[in-house]
């Protein structure tokens, strides 16, 4: 008896937002499951990973420096200008393309699939069990 008061309140609560975003017209608004969707949470995914491992390549190639000859990098910022002095700004970005590519599809596996996995089992498990489990 509890549960389905819950379950009601649950249910209930969600179609009442649905319905006033809805009836706004204003906000933006994308169905839950549909491919839409999942497009937008792997896009998202893309974004999020492929964008932040990116932009952290120069952090990583000087680290990755530092370790290989400790004697000629000494520190962090030594490092960066020691790199900079020798190759350039372009020696602080080898690597980025790969590093782009590769965590954009981890991102779009991770948001992407993460979404539409949880969708498919939550079926599976029938309604009242993924409200239990959630």
């Amino acid at each position: 008896m509890v549960f389905e008061r819950q379950k009601e309140a649950f249910f209930a609560a969600s179609s009442a937002q649905k319905q006033l975003v809805a009836a706004s017209g204003t906000q933006y608004s994308c169905e839950v499951g549909s491919a839409k969707f999942y497009a937008l949470c792997a896009f998202g995914g893309l974004l999020s990973c492929g964008l932040t491992h990116t932009a952290v390549v120069p952090l990583d190639l000087v680290k990755c420096r530092i370790q290989v000859d400790p004697d000629k990098f000494k520190n962090l910022g030594n490092g960066f200008k020691v790199s900079i002095k020798e190759g350039g700004m372009k020696a602080l970005t080898l690597g980025w393309a790969p590093t782009l590519v590769g965590y954009s599809m981890q991102g779009i596996g991770k948001f992407g699939f993460y979404e539409a996995f949880k969708n498919l089992y939550s079926g599976l498990l029938g309604e009242e069990n993924a409200y239990l489990y959630r």
